[in-house]
């Protein structure tokens, strides 16, 4: 039996991820972080941001690979693709 997980909003996992999702649903800029606000957001998901806010396309587009990788290997890890 797995062990549940508990995710706080404050964590770098659960803002990169969300900042990420935010952004392949369509948002853009810096009101991708505007509902973490209120929590602060951590240094690496403000790399994060400014990875997804960048000029370039191509920068963009492999700041949102590397998130996505990271959410589905976590995701797989946990069995929640089955």
């Amino acid at each position: 039996m797995q062990s549940s997980v508990t995710i706080s909003i404050r964590s770098s996992e659960f803002q990169r991820a969300f900042l990420a999702l935010g952004y392949f649903f369509g948002a853009r800029g810096p009101v991708l972080a505007e509902p973490l606000a209120g929590v602060g957001l951590q240094s690496t998901s403000a790399d994060v941001l400014r990875g997804l806010c960048h000029e370039e396309r191509s920068e963009r587009a492999k700041t949102l690979a590397v998130e996505l990788g990271r959410l589905a290997t976590a995701l797989d890890e946990r069995g929640l693709w089955r």
